[in-house]
């Protein structure tokens, strides 16, 4: 595992920058990242918040589900984790947080619109997914499904958080910060439309300029 160190050192940073963003607070959400060296994972465990992760409590999980010894319990997302790794080599790392605005438009049943140009470039569509059967935080079962689609980078999980993937941590970290981003945006627009009388308002089609030159062509 000669990259391990260099890995952990990432997720913390990760961890870091979503917590001063408070788009995660005490030790909710997780985030892993695939090992190139191994045919593993680091994420962060149960009970550790994102501003206290280290390289002692980042726990290594193989994608079979053995755990490396370790002093702490596995996440309870660990599953869906996995999973996300088995099923898109694109994905090297996971990024799931509990932000306040995206989680909002998910705890009341919205999709949260990608009504920016930068939503539209960087992600299409950010799908709702909802709660277990039993009425619980969703699994595996309701998650890879939706990200089977390799145009799916992110996702809102209903009543629960948000989950950006990407090749770089920092890569998932971005999405889920534009996720955050743009549910704060709906929000404020969808206010001002109300208090305004206006009940449509153009969206993008492109998320580039190149994009709707071709278009045109």
């Amino acid at each position: 595992m000669d990259d391990l160190n260099e890995k952990k050192d990432a997720l913390i940073a990760t961890a870091k920058r979503c917590f001063d963003l408070r788009l995660q607070t005490n030790a909710g959400g997780n985030l892993s990242v695939r090992l190139d060296s191994a045919n593993a994972i680091v994420i962060k465990p149960s009970g550790v918040g994102f501003n206290e992760c280290t390289r002692d409590n980042l726990q290594i999980v193989h994608l079979d589900g053995t755990l490396e010894l370790s002093d702490y319990k596995p996440s309870k997302d660990l599953d869906f984790h996995l999973d996300l790794y088995r099923i898109r080599k694109d994905i090297r790392a996971v990024v799931h947080c509990h932000s306040p605005w995206a989680t909002g438009y998910a705890s009341a049943g919205i999709e949260i619109p990608c009504l920016t140009v930068q939503t539209i470039e960087k992600i299409g569509r950010m799908p709702l997914i909802p709660l277990s059967p039993q009425g619980g935080p969703q699994t595996d079962k309701e998650i890879s499904p939706v990200f089977e689609d390799p145009k799916v980078v992110a996702a809102v999980l209903a009543n629960h958080g948000t989950i950006g993937v990407g090749n770089t941590l920092i890569k998932a970290q971005y999405l889920a910060e534009i996720i955050e981003e743009t549910a704060h945006i709906a929000y404020v627009r969808d206010t001002l439309m109300a208090a305004h009388g206006k009940t449509a308002a153009d969206l993008p089609q492109y998320g580039t300029a190149a994009d709707a030159r071709a278009a045109e062509q």
